[in-house]
């Protein structure tokens, strides 16, 4: 026989006629039969063989009987016989199963450090949960080494506070410095932050023409550490003089951090909702769009928001994914961490070389770090770069002229 075509080009699969299914009737009837009726030395089998129902897998246990081996023994008094225990496939493939998920379970709950301890002898592993102990302590002396150098930071800053108030008055122009008489109608030293910010290149990859705008009303920037009742981490505030863009005072940075004797560890970074006049909100951008009626004519105009390149995106920092609630995947998870990275690296800047020496960072003479990792990345490039000219230059040589 030939197979048919079906829909669409598929071949329907070959049909069996009767009498192709009564044969195997018959052949599964004789097996059977064959297995039930076995005989071991002349005697009948011990055991009785149910088969599964025609169809049935011999696996299947939704209701039906598996197919399962009976080992009967003799009844007392030549009483009939009664069995004796049973291998049925379906159980035992079940059980193979739990098995399996039991020990990828013990596999998953095996902790390596302990194995390893466990595998020591007896008087090495009492060895080690003695070190063990003594290095508890060390970690207590630096957990308590830390919060010492916290209120040290704190001691320090509150000393720094009434220099930076100087500072900030003379920057306004609040007061002038002692033997300045003619000010040529220059109040303070204009744009200051924003000159401050420029010249640090992690904090300047973040700035817009339109923030440039918004920043000029910038007038002072501080950082604190955060009470150690309230929390361990660090607070920037910066304050802004009335402008047109929004009404906040001051916007806040926070970043709180987790007291390890690692690398610091960011928990959580809080920013100031920005209150933005209407339609002054550089974070995001306006997209206009016209949409036909599909069920006759006429137009309409759709307005919608978009997310844009801001630096006062750095008030609404990302959150740390938390895998319970957000279900991120590879390349997603790699993004938020750049995402974060970046803006630690900024709060940074901002506490440890901006706020402390803003007047070294305004005139370019502090020596910014990052800038000088990517010339030195940039000088290896040009090199590759002039390679490659003074074969195309050896090429020109060669070729013909016009």
């Amino acid at each position: 026989r030939v197979a048919t075509m079906g829909k669409k080009g598929k071949k329907d699969p070959p049909r069996k006629d009767k009498a192709e299914d009564d044969d195997d009737d018959d052949e599964e009837a004789a097996v059977t039969a064959g297995v039930a009726a076995m005989a071991v030395g002349g005697a009948a089998a011990p055991f009785t063989f149910n088969p599964a129902p025609k169809g049935q897998s011999p696996f299947k246990t939704d209701g039906a009987a598996a197919p399962m081996f009976s080992f009967p023994v003799g009844g007392a008094g030549g009483a009939p016989a009664e069995p004796n225990f049973s291998f049925n496939f379906a159980a035992q493939k079940k059980k193979d199963e739990e098995g399996e998920e039991g020990d990828d379970d013990d596999e998953d709950d095996e902790d390596p450090v302990e194995e390893f301890i466990k595998s020591l002898p007896e008087p090495v592993q009492q060895c080690v949960s003695a070190l063990d102990t003594l290095d508890e302590e060390v970690c207590e002396l630096e957990s308590q080494f830390r919060k010492e150098m916290r209120e040290l930071e704190r001691k320090y800053e509150a000393l720094e506070a009434p220099i930076f108030k100087k500072r900030s008055d003379i920057v306004s122009g609040a007061t002038k410095p002692e033997g300045l008489s003619d000010t040529q109608g220059i109040v303070g030293i204009p744009e200051f932050w924003l000159g401050v910010m420029r010249n640090c290149a992690v904090i300047a990859g973040n700035i817009t023409e339109k923030d440039e705008v918004i920043l000029h009303s910038l007038t002072n920037i501080t950082a604190e550490t955060l009470p150690e009742g309230e929390n361990i981490g660090f607070k920037l505030e910066f304050t802004f003089a009335e402008n047109e863009f929004f009404t906040n005072k001051v916007l806040t940075k926070t970043y709180m951090m987790a007291d390890t004797s690692d690398d610091p560890v960011l928990e959580k970074a809080d920013g100031t909702v920005i209150d933005w006049a209407a339609g002054k909100n550089v974070t995001v951008k306006i997209k206009k769009k016209k949409q036909r009626n599909k069920k006759g004519s006429g137009t309409r105009t759709v307005v919608k928001e978009e997310p844009c390149e801001s630096f006062f995106n750095f008030f609404s920092p990302p959150s740390i994914p938390n895998p319970e609630e957000e279900a991120l995947d590879e390349e997603e998870m790699e993004q938020r961490q750049m995402e974060l990275e970046s803006d630690y690296e900024m709060g940074i800047a901002f506490q440890e070389r901006l706020v402390p020496h803003a007047i070294k960072w305004f005139t370019g003479e502090a020596e910014d770090d990052d800038e000088y990792e990517d010339d030195e990345e940039d000088f290896d490039g040009l090199e590759d770069e002039d390679e490659l000219d003074e074969d195309e230059d050896e090429d020109e040589d060669e070729a013909p002229r016009r």
